[in-house]
């Protein structure tokens, strides 16, 4: 049953945060069934036992969690929605339940809710099958009954499917990068450096560099990552284009928005996701605003300035190529922090933020990454 299904290192605060609500007061019956757990576990040979027997810190592992799951159920489940009284606290009765797999749903969503990672709740899932296994096999009146066409087994097989598969999924994004920003963290930056350019003295044009800078790191914190190639090929009057609120008033107020409506765009996301407007924050629109007017206002720019200009361009008026975006995009970050991620990381970082986010709020992922483009 555990093949394919390895342990997680579990981090520090999942540990102490369990401490808080296991169950501390056993009963007689819960002992003795703890006791035959273990002996069944660990004994050499046993006829009752599919696989070899294991270590004593696996069945600790699998009692601690049986230990929170009990304690959940005694202080922190919401049984409004209950009919009848809550089962005893026993193995036979949580674990032996019909209803067990909806009880693991709600835990996990109760652990989620409470930022335990992934790589803990994956682990959990792994002890609970053990128990659940342990209880079929030693009930006699053991029911398999399920719902949807799912064994009670099955429900909570796919439970622990889907958390072993987020929690490899955050160890893929979390890995450890040295230039790893938390997402709050970028906007962090991306103030610090607007600050630092509000204070400077002297025309916008005087300017430049530290007004780039805040244009770039509004193009990457402002609006969820977008590849590489949407940012860095931003041009005005084709894909970044200005629209006004009121059509017959086009100097009046509007926003900028990022085209990839056209059939000869050169970026995947169009091509992959279908063409698609996206109106870009307030913030990111003044900016952009203020640098095409400190270009334009340049002594002698011997390339386009206004339409057909790229946002973000070379000493040859050219875009970036991807190599030279990616070292802009690093020495940015290394200005106004002691991290220089690059464009792709960035991507992974809005990710995990998301997922985190997800963990805590009913919205969808949907809802949070518009969010994200209100606020600023």
């Amino acid at each position: 049953a555990m093949a394919g299904y390895a342990e997680f290192e579990e981090s520090e605060a999942d540990v102490a945060q369990a401490r808080t609500y296991k169950l501390m007061a056993i009963s007689k019956p819960l002992a003795a069934e703890i006791e035959a757990f273990k002996a069944r576990r660990t004994q050499v040979i046993c006829r009752h036992r599919y696989g070899r027997a294991v270590q004593s810190t696996t069945v600790d592992s699998d009692i601690g969690v049986l230990l929170r799951v009990l304690g959940w159920m005694k202080t922190h489940r919401d049984r409004r929605d209950d009919h009848g009284d809550p089962p005893p606290l026993t193995m036979k009765g949580v674990i032996g339940s019909a209803d067990f797999a909806r009880y693991v749903e709600e835990y996990v969503e109760w652990l989620q809710a409470r930022e335990v990672k992934f790589s803990s709740i994956a682990n959990y899932t792994n002890s609970l099958v053990s128990l659940l296994t342990y209880v079929m096999s030693s009930d006699e009146k053991y029911e398999v009954t399920g719902e949807s066409g799912f064994t009670i087994y099955e429900q909570l097989c796919n439970i622990r499917r889907q958390a072993h598969s987020a929690a490899q999924q955050d160890r893929m994004y979390r890995r450890r990068d040295p230039n790893w920003i938390d997402w709050p963290r970028c906007q962090e930056i991306r103030m610090d450096a607007i600050d630092k350019y509000e204070k400077a003295k002297g025309a916008p044009v005087k300017r430049m560099k530290k007004l780039r800078d805040v244009v770039l790191l509004c193009s990457l914190t402002c609006l969820p990552p977008d590849r590489v190639g949407v940012v860095r090929l931003l041009r005005f009057g084709h894909t970044l284009r200005w629209i006004a609120d009121d059509e017959e008033d086009p100097d009046g107020p509007g926003a900028y928005f990022i085209d990839l409506t056209a059939r000869t765009s050169r970026h995947k996301t169009s091509r992959f996701y279908g063409p698609a407007m996206t109106r870009l924050p307030s913030t990111f629109g003044h900016y952009i605003t203020v640098y095409k007017t400190a270009r334009e206002s340049a002594a002698s720019y011997e390339f386009e300035s206004g339409e057909g200009a790229y946002l973000f361009e070379g000493r040859d008026g050219r875009p970036f190529s991807v190599s030279s975006w990616t070292t802009v995009v690093k020495e940015t970050f290394k200005r106004h922090s002691a991290l220089s991620p690059p464009p792709k990381l960035l991507r992974a970082i809005f990710i995990v933020w998301l997922r985190d986010q997800a963990h805590t709020n009913k919205a969808t992922p949907e809802i949070l990454k518009a969010r994200v483009i209100r606020q600023y």
